[in-house]
């Protein structure tokens, strides 16, 4: 009641305070930072080994199994997931969100070195990777028709792409 009081008693004032209000707004507005795909690192680590022509238990035995266990002492580590196949072993590590990342990949390389004379002599070195969801691309296409692909290719780079 006191509002719309004031409002009747002083009309000029009240539209000066609306005025100011919205230009505040609209200055607030564009200035307001717009991200289409905002920066989200999320707190995961993967550890790839490659050991040629090992089968999946040799990979596991030999490689992702000391590697999990030099991983699991790192302090954050929410969770860790393995794959062995054939040749190849990704141990992945999800960290608490709070988690530096650079500091832990660090701790990481330090327990990896630690180990590594535990390791095939004959493996690659293990090879650490942040996972970055902006590496990867936000639209994938894909073309299919009954033409040639030459015409198909032609058709995509002229038309198409542009």
């Amino acid at each position: 009641m006191i509002l719309s009081q004031l409002s009747v008693k002083r009309p000029i004032g009240i539209t000066m305070i609306m005025c100011i209000v919205t230009i505040f707004g609209i200055v607030s507005l564009y200035h307001l930072p717009i991200d289409l795909m905002p920066d989200i690192t999320y707190p995961r680590i993967t550890i790839s080994a490659s050991y040629g022509n090992a089968s999946p238990v040799e990979i596991e035995t030999l490689v992702t199994r000391p590697i999990e266990q030099a991983i699991a002492a790192v302090p954050g580590v929410e969770e860790i997931t393995s794959d062995s196949s054939e040749g190849s072993s990704r141990v992945r590590v999800a960290f608490a969100w709070d988690t530096n990342l650079d500091a832990v990949s660090n701790d990481i390389r330090d327990r990896l070195d630690r180990i590594i004379g535990r390791l095939p002599d004959d493996m690659d070195r293990p090879r650490l990777r942040k996972f970055d969801a902006a590496a990867f691309p936000i639209v994938i296409f894909g073309a299919a028709g009954d033409l040639a692909p030459v015409q198909m290719l032609e058709i995509i780079e002229n038309q198409v792409k542009y």
